[in-house]
């Protein structure tokens, strides 16, 4: 009888298959058929891959799998509405070396799933709903190499469950809600790749990887880190690439990569300054932030260029206005106190850029080694001061000037210009104003919100924090950049306008008259400022409210 039995199932074998599912060669594809179980009609021999794609099972259990073939080496289970599976559920299925059971719906893995004698080298349970995993869920699981468990619901990564995987080279963790990990969380395996991408890892103890010596890639970005203690990566002298971009890092202690020797790829976060912690890693990201680079403070020649010709234009043109309305003989005091003042507040940024320019001398080739103790310098605060300090009083001046111009041209005989004390008096109420703007983020008072890092969060100390839009005290800069300078922008455009229709409408009745034509002449002067600090203004509002919206999560 078992002789007989055995003659059928070699003469069946030797026709071709004409069930539901479709052969190709070796693989077979029974997907998306509205299986609830495995067809009782596949082939047993020469078949090496089973596709089981989309069909709906729901429940994974040795009746499911039944007519699963034991001889199939890549089993597709995917997208098969599971929800639950069985102990012993796949103990038939001894020669699959790789199984996919991602996007399901499995919250639970029990444990002896497995058979105790099998081949399987590659298992895939991403995009879950997985909650927790039975200690004992992989006990047989020897020969595993790759494990996948991204997408899933996990807190924690329980130490017994990777015990019994004495081979494995490869983990995905990523996009789970893993907190904490700490060298209680991994056993001794060889390990060479270990993704914890997208969890929200605050805290990585000291040697939380200290069992995993083979490690060669570890992937920590997406996450909430804020600190790198020495000692984390205790035990990996075999790393080759780290990533870290992407987390809320703000201090790394000195010696903290001194325990990865052989390390060729460190990926940061945006800020390049980091990477003078690991200055033996020879491919370090980023190489810059557009600005700075590893070598020098202003990183292309076009802009150390720039920087030396405006300081040079910023310094002389500004003295010599300062010069020439002191000494020169006037018949409007306040209109020559108001451009005395607005090229005070130019000539501010003049002296700024000179000193920026110096400091690019003085660091040239060997800024990543001194970046830190520079961007916490007196001198750069000074630097993010007089930066803050010219741009709000020539907003605040500029809008001054052009109030008292909007009145003079369109209502020209119900208000008198003000006298010199009460303009010297309004001005020096705007400088008090903007110099108090420009010191508070340095003050002791303000530490907290501002913390020490708010005009030495670039090598420039501009307090415009493009690269890290979210840093301490980012609503103060994007008050100071978004909302005054457009209101300032709103305000002087409406006026400008209104007074060209003005001088337009009073040209008309007295084409021929002097003071329309001194009119004309005001409002075109003023028109050509107005106009040269709208095009620096726009660029500076677009370019923070794009950073904003970028980085916003």
């Amino acid at each position: 009888m078992c002789f007989f039995i055995f003659y059928i199932t070699i003469f069946l074998s030797a026709f071709p298959y004409y069930g539901k599912c479709d052969c190709r060669k070796e693989d077979l594809l029974c997907d998306y058929k509205n299986l609830e179980r495995a067809p009782f009609d596949i082939p047993r021999e020469n078949i090496s891959i089973l596709d089981l794609t989309g069909n709906n099972f729901k429940v994974l259990n040795d009746q499911s799998v039944r007519g699963i073939p034991d001889n199939v080496e890549r089993l597709i289970l995917s997208h098969c509405n599971i929800t639950e599976i069985h102990p012993g559920a796949l103990v038939q299925l001894e020669n699959t070396k790789l199984l996919h059971l991602d996007n399901n719906h499995i919250k639970y893995l029990p444990q002896n799933i497995f058979a105790k004698e099998n081949k399987l080298e590659a298992l895939s349970l991403m995009y879950n709903s997985l909650m927790k995993i039975h200690p004992r869920a992989f006990v047989y699981l020897q020969n595993l190499q790759e494990l996948d468990l991204r997408g899933n619901k996990l807190e924690e990564i329980d130490k017994r469950v990777l015990e019994p995987l004495l081979n494995l080279r490869i983990l995905y963790l990523q996009n789970n809600q893993i907190k904490y990990v700490g060298a209680s969380n991994f056993p001794t395996i060889p390990l060479e790749k270990l993704s914890l991408v997208d969890n929200k890892i605050i805290n990585l103890e000291r040697s939380a990887f200290s069992n995993l010596g083979e490690l060669r890639n570890l992937f920590l970005s997406h996450n909430q880190l804020e600190k790198l203690k020495n000692g984390t990566f205790l035990n990996l002298g075999y790393l080759e690439a780290l990533t870290l971009n992407k987390n809320y890092i703000k201090q790394i202690e000195i010696a903290v990569f001194q325990d990865v020797p052989i390390l060729q790829s460190l990926q940061l976060k945006t800020m390049f300054e980091m990477c003078s912690s690991a200055l033996h890693v020879r491919n370090c990201y980023p190489k810059g932030d557009g600005i700075s680079n590893q070598e020098h403070m202003l990183a292309k020649p076009i802009l150390r260029i720039c920087v030396w010709v405006m300081g040079a234009i910023g310094c002389t043109g500004n003295v010599v206005v300062l010069l020439g309305r002191h000494f020169a003989p006037t018949n409007n005091v306040v209109h020559s106190l108001y451009l005395r003042n607005l090229a005070f507040s130019d000539l501010l940024m003049g002296v700024y850029l000179f000193i920026i320019a110096g400091e690019d001398l003085n660091y040239r080739g060997v800024y990543l080694r001194y970046q830190w103790a520079w961007r916490h310098s007196f001198v750069c605060k000074l630097c993010g001061f007089l930066s803050t300090l010219s741009c709000e009083s020539s907003v605040l001046i500029l809008s001054l000037v052009t109030w008292d111009r909007f009145v003079s041209v369109t209502q020209p005989l119900a208000r008198k210009q003000p006298s010199p004390k009460t303009a010297a008096a309004t001005l020096l109420l705007l400088w008090c104003i903007a110099t108090l703007v420009a010191f508070a983020p340095i003050t002791p008072l303000g530490s907290d919100y501002f913390g020490d890092e708010f005009y030495g969060n670039n090598g420039v100390c501009l307090s415009l924090h493009i690269h890290e839009p979210y840093a301490k005290g980012w609503q103060y800069s994007a008050v100071m950049f978004i909302l005054i300078n457009t209101m300032a922008l709103i305000f002087i455009s409406y006026a400008y306008l209104r007074m060209i229709n003005e001088i337009r409408a009073s040209g008309v009745a007295c084409r021929s008259t002097r003071q329309s034509q001194d009119r004309d002449k005001v409002a075109q002067r003023f028109g050509i400022i107005v106009l040269t600090d709208c095009l620096c203004w726009v660029p500076v509002i677009a370019v923070k409210l794009i950073a904003l919206a970028v980085d916003f999560e």
